[in-house]
């Protein structure tokens, strides 16, 4: 299960690469309309 923690600032000036920015290379980049969850993409398979 994953467990995880948000925290939020407010900035006092623009931030210089947003949320989405090609920069990060985001899985939601230049999307229209309602997208499934990516998040399969950070999975991988292991021998056990």
């Amino acid at each position: 299960m994953k467990i995880g923690q948000i925290c939020v600032f407010r900035l006092s000036t623009p931030a210089e690469h947003p949320y989405g920015s090609s920069i990060y290379g985001s899985r939601y980049q230049d999307q229209r309309g309602p997208t499934p969850s990516r998040s399969y993409k950070n999975f991988y398979r292991t021998e056990v």
